[in-house]
């Protein structure tokens, strides 16, 4: 390993002796400082007629034209900083069209920083985790995780208010490669007025593999809106989304595949020539996860005198309401043929098919959500707190079903009544401090409880120390709980404890220093899936330490950005394995062209994380369980480096970036695995822009 690294730091230092200098670069940051006390919910400023009369005199003394002033005076239509984008919390942004190394992290079909996290070859394949990211909910989870990065939760909504038509659009896509992929992401946002916006989006990837029988199809369909009425008194948000994730499985290579690819021999660089265990000439194994999802969220201040000043005590009513529809469904030639196709399924699973099977596993899970409550501001002390009663409705069961299966055919799910509590405190200028505590008080699901508190204390504008705790008693996902197959040994009904977790964060950010973070996690009774993919829960406890350290350093035209992950799993390591080590190092830098007109930004990037037992992916329930124990492959111990030219023009972001060059480097070393099986890609282009339009 310490070899690895140094050739690893080695290359990085030749890289630099080729970069030129230029200024840095920072990301845009917009604040107003001009009365912040009067703002909407929104974020917007809020002038007086005073202020709207001098602000009117300035432009007018510049020798702007009168409709010129007007365009200025109404929110500011000639910035970019009138673009807003607001999250599912209420956390208001800015549209960001810089060029930062942030964005090149974030130029994947998920649109999120992949560290952490080791995807598959094919675009929107999946991802194999390799640090531990604890999601407890109060009602259980579906399950099938291993693509949960795609999928858009009502917390990865995000809403906007625009003073012009705003549209962006991603295309990202494989260049001179025998895999063939494109993700094409489109959102399109306008208001309709002042008080009422709209969006309409849709992410759409399809990618056949290097490999044989490896294809995937994704479409998600995503509208969303809000209104306010003139007083903001009254507001309403909500969204609709239609998904679907689906593939086509080859259940990896086999072990003489797997020997053919580790070898030299320039006849099988043609990777559809080597052997995989799933599907067939005749047919293909596949699975799909599907589902619609419709939300509301309404907000009404009791006190008018709440809109004019927004530091005066204010009721808030709050309603909400949900409909969540999934459906999940496994297909398998071995359900309904004896081919040669049928044959492998059979061996690789190790169970002989039930009676009278239907053609795929299929089920639905249906949660409908009701909720109630308020939110009191209490300005003389900065205080914010809010209480909703929420009533949950699921139901879980299988809509095909075999004969002679051992497990009785019945539905998980019903009713439960929970507590929602939430309080956000700021009584000084450096510290802040918020608190949620959600408990199940009856029903199906009662016990379950989730206490997350955080606070943070700013020593400096440049210096700041967060702690937060989090406490939580959920139920596995039903998954694992119950599941209905058409094969003969992966039937299963269990009455799992709730799993116990609590993480202790301590954080240290500075940017002239570095950033900090160390986080403690102890889980009992943790669910997983064990070697012969039936899901099982751990007796013992499970602590793992994890400490992560970044830096982006710059010099004038240098950037160099580093992340580094130490985990240490003092017990529970053989059903919950990670790497020890996890790095990723980027040297950039800017080059302005074109009297500034365009910026040029190359990089290289180097990914690299040691050996582990990493767990095996199982098409069957598209997620991970672990290895069979009498041949056990470990995955890392290889640095992945990855080379890249990014420029801007206007609005416009190009990126060009050549993946896993490692292998012309060093030839004799093919240890790159996405998982136990499953080959990263092999040296291959990737282009990739980004739009955006403001009409």
């Amino acid at each position: 390993m310490k070899q690895t690294i140094k050739h690893i730091y080695g290359f990085s230092l030749l890289i630099v002796l080729f970069m030129c200098a230029m200024s840095s670069l920072h990301a845009q940051n917009y604040e107003n400082s001009m009365n912040p006390s009067m703002t909407n919910i929104f974020g917007e400023q809020l002038l007086t007629e005073r202020q709207q009369f001098q602000q009117d005199s300035i432009r007018r003394n510049q020798g702007l034209s009168s409709s010129e002033r007007t365009i200025y005076f109404n929110r500011y239509k000639d910035s970019i900083q009138v673009y807003k984008i607001i999250s599912a919390r209420g956390d208001t942004s800015v549209v960001d069209t810089s060029l930062t190394i942030s964005h090149i992290y974030k130029m994947n079909p998920t649109r999120r920083d992949e560290y952490g996290y080791m995807p598959f070859p094919n675009l929107a394949e999946g991802y194999t985790p390799m640090v531990l990211d604890i999601k407890p909910t109060l009602t259980p989870d579906y399950g099938m995780d291993s693509r949960e990065m795609y999928w858009y939760t009502v917390d990865d909504i995000r809403y906007f208010n625009v003073r012009t038509p705003w549209s962006e659009v991603m295309y990202h896509s494989n260049v001179f490669s025998n895999m063939t992929g494109q993700v094409l992401d489109f959102n399109f946002t306008a208001n309709a007025g002042k008080k009422f916006n709209f969006s309409l989006g849709y992410r759409g990837k399809r990618t056949l593999g290097l490999y044989n029988y490896s294809e995937t199809h994704h479409g998600q369909f995503l509208a969303t809106f809000n209104y306010r009425t003139d007083s903001y008194r009254y507001r309403i948000k909500g969204h609709f989304t239609y998904q679907f994730l689906s593939a086509s499985e080859n259940g990896g290579l086999t072990p003489d595949g797997d020997s053919l690819f580790r070898s030299d021999d320039k006849e099988f660089s043609y990777r559809r020539t080597l052997p995989v265990r799933l599907s067939g000439a005749d047919d293909v194994v596949g699975n799909r996860l599907g589902g619609s999802r419709f939300y509301i969220m309404q907000e009404y201040d009791l006190f008018a005198s709440a809109v004019k000043n927004p530091r005066a005590f204010r009721v808030t009513l709050l309603g909400e309401i949900m409909y969540d529809h999934k459906t999940y469904r496994y297909r398998d030639p071995a359900f309904f043929s004896r081919g040669e196709t049928a044959r492998k399924s059979i061996e690789y699973y190790g169970s002989n098919v039930l009676a009278g099977a239907p053609p795929a596993d299929s089920s639905i899970y249906n949660t409908v959500e009701v909720a109630a409550g308020a939110g009191v501001n209490f300005p003389l002390i900065n205080l914010y707190a809010q209480g909703m009663i929420r009533y949950s409705s699921t139901k879980y069961e299988f809509d095909t079903l075999a004969v002679g299966s051992s497990v009785a055919d019945e539905k998980l799910g019903g009713g439960t009544m929970a507590l929602n509590l939430m309080g956000r405190w700021r009584p000084f200028k450096y510290f802040g401090a918020d608190a949620r505590f959600d408990y199940n008080l009856s029903g199906e699901y009662s016990g379950a409880s989730i206490l997350d508190v955080s606070a943070y204390f700013k020593l400096t504008d440049d210096y700041v120390l967060r702690g937060s705790l989090m406490n939580a008693s959920y139920y596995p996902s039903l998954v694992s709980m119950y599941y209905r197959s058409s094969y003969e040994n992966l039937n299963w009904r269990n009455d799992f404890s709730r799993i116990n977790a609590t993480r202790l964060s301590i954080a240290f950010e500075s940017p002239k220093i570095l950033d900090a973070r160390l986080d403690f996690t102890t889980i009992d009774d943790y669910v997983y899936f064990d070697s012969l993919r039936m899901p099982k829960q751990y007796g013992d406890k499970i602590d793992v330490l994890s400490l992560t350290l970044h830096r982006d350093l710059r010099y004038k035209a240098f950037g160099w950005d580093n992340t580094f992950t130490y985990q240490n799993v003092s017990s529970g390591s053989s059903v919950m394995p990670l790497p020890e080590v996890m790095l990723r190092s980027t040297l950039y830098a800017h080059f302005p062209m074109f009297k500034k007109a365009m910026t040029l930004m190359p990089s290289i990037t180097v990914k690299y994380y040691s050996e582990f037992k990493a767990p095996m992916y199982n098409p069957l329930l598209s997620a991970y369980n672990l290895q069979p124990t009498e041949n056990v492959r470990e995955i890392g111990s290889y640095p992945y480096i990855d080379l890249g030219i990014s420029a801007k023009i206007r609005a416009t972001r190009l990126f060009i970036r050549l993946e896993n060059v490692t292998p012309w480097i060093n030839a004799g070393n093919k240890n790159y695995y996405s998982s136990p099986w499953y080959p990263y890609l092999d040296p291959t282009i990737r282009f990739g822009v980004v739009w955006d339009w403001f009409n």
